[in-house]
């Protein structure tokens, strides 16, 4: 197994050594030369968003809630629906190189500085998040090698070739590791659901959308704030800006939104049947069929897809952050201070992965400032570009009273699970009065 997972893992670093003599100018290393085709655009965005959470994190859910547990990434595939109707080609059209550049086009440089600073603090986090969760993988495949001796080699990896051929780097390995991902997972669930011998009738009648665990109200959150990070969320927007055009983002934005919702209920289904049909014992349900259900060949399968699930969103969250620190903060466009970013933010996550302190939760919570804060206003300012200037004192209160009622649930404990619903319901009115009290510019 291991020497499988090295020569994998090789693979990943040729292609960013290979891709290093590739890059010509800033542009090409934050956004692929804005340049790449329907595949590539579909496979990176289906990649990036199959992280820790959308794969290990459903799997968890599922234990505890059942088969609901398949609204965590539908409610995703709606947001980029929406994206993808409504958006995708307005967004491509700004030829922005970040979201924090594309909020200075929109609205203006405050904008700018206060996007780059949340995203660049939770990008931390969620890197250091991703690392923690191969360390729970490798830590099954491999017992008998040092834990945090394989997870610094592996970061260290990821490091290396995101710093050696950037975002054209990241979007080739997005390619090679979306079909790992869904090769694993498929295979995993065709072996346990029709191939194992088992019966699945009990699993089959239970396929509710709702039950009492997770009710109407659950779902309309979760559609919501998790749809809402898929909608506008800065790594689901950053694939945006590599198309070659709005039409290559639209289209790639609708098709990983039906390839989303599928590979939810696949995911789904797998984690159930482990529920119903094994002791888990507390162990996640993936990483137990992985390690104890499944013929040796899909093993290796199902732990590369699992390991790819967390590089493709941990190496697409470095090289945007390296970006907006770049681009952003700095305001400068040097590819050799990028890459310097792009070492500084790996260790830093590194170090936080290994030590596994609470810092990884307090960084992540400036996460769930964004989608109550940030999304129905970047939505009114994307819709009404060219129109209307915004009454920017009521927009920065949108965003500032929206962030800080979700910060408030997320980091403080302080109400229910709906009040950062509650603060994207009074984001969106406040951004929604920024438009009415705005001028409506000439044509």
């Amino acid at each position: 197994m291991l020497t499988i997972i090295i020569i994998y893992l090789a693979l990943l670093m040729g292609i960013g050594i290979y891709d290093m003599f590739r890059v010509k100018n800033f542009d090409d290393f934050v956004t692929a030369g804005k340049k790449q085709t329907f595949i590539p655009v579909f496979m990176s965005l289906l990649a990036t968003m199959l992280g820790a959470s959308a794969t290990i994190g459903t799997a968890d859910r599922v234990t505890q809630i059942g088969f609901p547990a398949f609204w965590w990434l539908a409610s995703g595939a709606v947001g980029l629906v929406l994206q993808g109707v409504f958006l995708s080609k307005k967004i491509r059209s700004l030829n922005a190189k970040t979201l924090p550049d594309a909020a200075q086009i929109l609205v203006g440089k405050g904008a700018r500085t206060l996007f780059a600073v949340i995203i660049t603090i939770s990008w931390i986090g969620i890197i250091a998040a991703q690392f923690v969760s191969i360390s729970r993988i490798i830590s099954v495949m491999l017992p008998s090698v040092e834990l945090k001796l394989l997870l610094t080699a592996i970061a260290i990896l990821i490091i290396l070739y995101t710093f050696f051929g950037g975002q054209i780097s990241v979007v080739k390995t997005d390619i090679v590791q979306a079909l790992v991902i869904f090769i694993g997972i498929v295979a995993a669930f065709i072996y346990v659901f029709f191939l194992s011998g088992t019966n699945n009738a009990e699993i089959t009648n239970n396929l509710h959308l709702t039950n009492a665990e997770f009710g109407i109200m659950d779902v309309i959150n979760i559609m919501f704030i998790t749809g809402g990070a898929y909608f506008l969320g800065p790594d689901i927007l950053s694939r945006n800006f590599i198309s070659k055009d709005g039409k290559t983002a639209r289209r790639a934005a609708l098709l990983s939104a039906v390839t989303l919702a599928v590979f939810s209920a696949v995911i789904t289904l797998t984690a159930m049947w482990a529920n119903t049909n094994v002791q888990l014992n507390g162990e996640n349900p993936l990483i137990h069929i992985m390690n104890n259900c499944v013929p040796y060949p899909i093993a290796v399968l199902l732990c590369l897809a699992l390991i790819s699930s967390l590089l493709s969103s941990a190496d697409t969250c470095l090289v945007n952050a390296a970006s907006i620190i770049e681009n952003d903060i700095l305001k400068r466009n040097s590819i050799k201070e990028t890459r310097i970013f792009i070492c500084a933010l790996g260790l830093i996550a590194l170090v936080i992965a290994i030590f596994k302190s609470g810092i990884i939760e307090l960084l992540t919570y400036a996460y769930s400032i964004y989608v109550p804060g940030i999304v129905f206003p970047l939505f009114f300012a994307i819709c009404f570009y060219k129109k209307r200037t915004l009454n920017k004192i009521l927009w920065y209160t949108a965003v500032i009273v929206g962030g800080f009622i979700g910060f408030l649930y997320s980091a403080l404990g302080i109400g229910s699970s709906f009040l950062p619903l509650i603060g994207m319901g009074i984001s969106f009115i406040i951004s929604g009065l920024s438009v009415l009290f705005g001028n409506k510019l000439e044509a």
